[in-house]
């Protein structure tokens, strides 16, 4: 395993990420357990199973996978409440995009329930963020074999 580095990162909405750089090969799976996350608190056993998880997803084999795992700072409540703003923006914009395909189709009168659905469906899908929940990205890429192939992991640490 060798550690390419750590850097901060500010993403969206001004959330600060913590970012490590890590290079791992096929012999190094059985210590990725081992990893010590500490901006995840006592929810590193978490982080260190969705690293796992998305190491094996890769299938690298004798081929070396990088890996970039960041995890925010707990959010603010003013962040909380931008991403939720957010998440409700786009259950509307898919309740919208429904409703008007299928009034298109059928008529206005099954248009409206139709996007209704989508709109709860959308809404019990999508996360709701709190003040004090950290989120973490895991990013994954192996170069070779049938070519280069990438994956992105995110998990919410709640508080």
């Amino acid at each position: 395993m060798k550690f390419d580095g750590t850097f901060q990162y500010l993403g969206n909405h001004g959330i600060v990420f913590n970012v490590s750089q890590i290079t791992l090969t096929d012999s190094d799976r059985g210590r990725l357990s081992e990893l010590h996350f500490g901006e995840a608190k006592s929810a590193h056993y978490e982080v260190n199973r969705k690293v796992v998880e998305v190491y094996d997803k890769m299938l690298a084999k004798n081929l070396p996978c990088q890996m970039m795992i960041g995890i925010s700072k707990p959010l603010t409540r003013q962040q909380g409440d931008t991403l939720n703003a957010q998440r409700t923006r786009i259950a509307n914009l898919a309740a919208s995009a429904f409703a008007g395909a299928t009034a298109y189709v059928a008529t206005p009168y099954v248009g409206a329930p139709v996007g209704i659905g989508v709109r709860m469906y959308v809404n019990d899908t999508l996360p709701t963020y709190h003040a004090g929940d950290v989120l973490v990205s895991i990013e994954a890429q192996v170069n070779g074999g049938i070519g280069p192939q990438r994956t992105v992991s995110t998990l919410i640490i709640k508080t």
